[in-house]
């Protein structure tokens, strides 16, 4: 379990670490674990050229409304994001808006926030791309979020999917797709998953050297 008291530095050294991995070995390892409903959606996928991000949730939520302004709130999320966490965002059904968009993305990054993973739309993708800046999302869209779409809390828990995502939950993205690691055991599916990148590159190298599959799978077990 992750200390509480845990601060920046730390967090960067553990989200360094995730990134050396790929989804496809925590998500394994949270399988091993009983933890079978941590994969986020097959359609949020990375829309950015930056296409890796990992860090604590900072979670956030909003529900279809018309003609309403939340650019209070919205201000006020912005405001309060800290350093090393990723944002992530449940939408709840809106999709005839983008939810996030090249300025959010610029006040999210000058507050230390490392990508967005937004269950919803994104535009000004040029922009993001720009500036090296990681967003996974479900679809792209022109339309402002302003008088379609509330921000209504964030810090809270939020569901994307079949997966609940409490704040300061691990997110870890790449091409596959991303993963959620609850965060009272971080570390431990992080330690895990880094052994099974070890066997899975030793293994590779056998196999490349001529080892039959039976005879690989023989040394180093199932993957």
């Amino acid at each position: 379990m992750p200390d509480r008291t845990m601060g920046a530095e730390d967090w960067a050294e553990i989200c360094r670490r995730y990134l050396r991995l790929y989804t496809g070995a925590i998500a394994d390892m949270l399988d091993k674990n009983g933890y079978r409903n941590q994969v986020l959606p097959h359609y949020i996928t990375p829309f950015t050229n930056a296409n890796r991000v990992a860090g604590p949730a900072f979670t956030g939520q909003g529900f279809p409304g018309a003609g309403n302004d939340d650019t209070e709130t919205r201000l006020a999320m912005l405001d309060s994001i800290t350093p090393c966490t990723v944002s992530v965002w449940a939408c709840n059904g809106s999709v005839d808006c983008a939810h996030w968009g090249e300025i959010m993305s610029t006040a999210a990054r000058q507050r230390g926030c490392t990508g967005a993973v937004i269950d919803g739309g994104l535009r000004d993708v040029d922009f993001i791309n720009a500036m090296g800046y990681p967003v996974f999302a479900r679809f792209k869209c022109s339309a402002t979020s302003i008088g379609r779409w509330d921000i209504r809390e964030h810090q809270v828990p939020i569901t994307i999917g079949n997966t609940v995502i409490h704040p300061a939950d691990f997110v870890f993205g790449d091409i596959d797709g991303v993963v959620i690691v609850p965060k009272e055991i971080c570390v431990d599916i992080l330690v895990a998953a880094e052994d099974l990148y070890r066997r899975e590159s030793a293994m590779r190298e056998e196999l490349r050297s001529g080892m039959p599959m039976k005879d690989a799978h023989a040394k180093y077990g199932s993957l």
